[in-house]
C-alpha cells in the first residue's frame, strides 16, 4: 500500500530560478539601454565648484571701483567666468559617467547665446517693476550681469545635450539674489550704492556665489 502512494507522487520540475534570472537579466539590458538614451548629468559635490572670483569682483565693484564702475565690471566678470568655466565647473561636470571636455563651438555659441538672452532677460526685469526709459541702459547692464553669471551653467545645457533639469537652481539662485537685494532700494538711507542697479548687481553675484557651492549638494 505504501509503495503504491510512492509510485503515485508526480515529480515537477520548477524554472521559476531561470525565469528569475532572465527578468534580472532583461531588466539589466533595459536599463543599460536606458542609460546610453539618457545618459545621467550632474556636477560633483566638491569644493571645486566654488566660484573664489565672485566675492572679489563684489568687493572690487563696491570698495576699489570708481563710481561703481558697472561696465567695466562686466568685462571682469565674462572673462572670469571663463577661467571659472574651463578650470572649476567643466572639469566637476558629468554626463555619462564622464568628465567634459571643453568644446570650442558650443562655448562661442554660449557666449552669443548669453547676449542674445540679456533682452528677454531685460524685459523680465521690467516686467517686474525695474525702471524704463532714462535707465535703459542700465537695466540691461543688470540683464547682461545676471545673464554671465549664469555662463557656466548655459554652457553645460548646450554641451549636455540641452539636458536643463540639473542646472536650473544656477539660474534660480541668482534671480533670488537679485529679488532679495530690492529690499534695500526704498530704503531712506540716501548712500551712493542704493542707486539702480547697484543693489541687484550685488545681489546677483551673492546669489550666483551662493548658487555654485551648494546646487550641486541639493
Amino acid at each position: 500500500m505504501s509503495s503504491r502512494k510512492r509510485h503515485g507522487i508526480k515529480k515537477t520540475v520548477s524554472f521559476s530560478d531561470d525565469e528569475a534570472f532572465l527578468r534580472r537579466r532583461s531588466s539589466k539590458n533595459e536599463n543599460k539601454r536606458m542609460g546610453l538614451l539618457n545618459p545621467p548629468v550632474y556636477v560633483r559635490k566638491t569644493i571645486g565648484t566654488v566660484p573664489i572670483h565672485l566675492p572679489g569682483l563684489t568687493y572690487y565693484y563696491l570698495k576699489i571701483s570708481n563710481d561703481f564702475d558697472t561696465v567695466r565690471l562686466l568685462y571682469m566678470l565674462i572673462v572670469t567666468q571663463l577661467l571659472f568655466l574651463v578650470f572649476q565647473f567643466n572639469r566637476n561636470t558629468i554626463y555619462g559617467n564622464k568628465r567634459l571636455k571643453i568644446h570650442f563651438g558650443s562655448l562661442a555659441i554660449s557666449i552669443v547665446a548669453c547676449f542674445l538672452l540679456t533682452l528677454p532677460c531685460m524685459l523680465l526685469i521690467v516686467l517686474m517693476g525695474a525702471p524704463f526709459g532714462m535707465l535703459l541702459w542700465e537695466t540691461w547692464l543688470l540683464a547682461a550681469h545676471c545673464c554671465f553669471l549664469a555662463f557656466p551653467a548655459v554652457y553645460s545645457v548646450f554641451n549636455c545635450d540641452f539636458k536643463v533639469g540639473v542646472f536650473k537652481n544656477y539660474f534660480l539662485s541668482i534671480c533670488i539674489g537679485c529679488w532679495v537685494s530690492c529690499v534695500v532700494i526704498p530704503l531712506d538711507w540716501d548712500r551712493p550704492w542704493q542707486e539702480w542697479p547697484i543693489p541687484l548687481v550685488v545681489g546677483g553675484y551673492l546669489g550666483a556665489f551662493v548658487g555654485y557651492t551648494i546646487c550641486s549638494y541639493v
